[in-house]
């Protein structure tokens, strides 16, 4: 077995076109997988899938009809998948948009919380649900990447976002919570079909729309000392999407600099 190694993989890499997706997408097709990406917006990821040689889909991951006919395209880009990472999730910006994104807890606003529930734990299930069934009738296993967040794993430290212009939002942990749990029911259930879950739980990336007293503060909670870079997260990636994991399923898999370990 050659470890660690993805070429010639059929892989759907579903939310392929923000920070961390065109990182995943990058590597992916640079270690050879044939890749099908998927997105909402369509000149973003026809304009990807084409600087990469790749196949592309737009779905929206928060519309069932999208999801259903999307995964039915992508499947037939390769004839199925030898693995999917659902990496798609509604971002604070985009809700900072709809506004009052970043109110007080006491103060957040229902639908608010209700779309990020429907993208980011109801559009993970919908995925989970298309692309598994097409995978479980093929009858050729394969491996299932869910993307949480350290927001889903443990509380925010609220105190580093004082005086900032956003903040940690309860539907984001809640749905992100979520995903670990949906990861470890479908570890159970896919195990006879060789289907292996598994999921990648980020640390904080930072970004130039960070300023600098919110990445010190943050840096100053994490033992590596530093915010995670786009870079940090692939080599995980390419591990729980190659064969070299053949035996890891259910794992919940901390890309976080440290913090979960305080």
């Amino acid at each position: 077995m050659t470890y660690v190694n993805v070429k010639g993989k059929r892989i759907l890499l579903v939310g392929a076109t923000g920070i961390l997706g065109r990182q995943y997408s990058h590597v992916l097709a640079q270690e050879g997988a044939r890749l099908v990406l998927a997105d909402r917006e369509e000149s973003d990821v026809v304009a990807l899938a084409k600087e990469l040689g790749a196949q592309s889909v737009v779905m929206n991951i928060g519309e069932e009809d999208q999801v259903i006919e999307g995964v039915k395209i992508a499947a037939k880009a390769y004839d199925g998948f030898d693995g999917v990472m659902n990496n798609a999730a509604v971002t604070g910006d985009v809700l900072q948009n709809m506004g009052a994104a970043f109110a007080p807890f006491e103060d957040y606003p229902l639908d608010l919380w209700q779309k990020t529930i429907d993208i980011n734990l109801t559009g993970s299930f919908l995925i989970a649900r298309e692309a598994g069934r097409v995978m479980k009738q093929a009858g050729q296993g394969g491996s299932f990447l869910n993307v949480s967040s350290i927001y889903g794993v443990m509380g925010p430290d609220h105190r580093i976002y004082e005086g900032q212009s956003f903040k940690s939002f309860p539907g984001y942990s809640a749905s992100k919570a979520g995903i670990v749990g949906l990861t470890q029911w479908l570890a159970t259930w896919w195990a006879k079909d060789n289907i292996r879950v598994n999921c990648l739980v980020p640390g904080g990336v930072g970004s130039s729309g960070h300023d600098e007293k919110f990445v010190k503060a943050y840096s100053n909670r994490i033992p590596l000392g530093r915010m995670a870079k786009p870079e940090d997260m692939t080599g995980m990636v390419i591990y729980l999407l190659s064969d070299s994991s053949s035996y890891c399923t259910g794992g919940i898999y901390n890309v976080d600099g440290g913090l979960s370990a305080w």
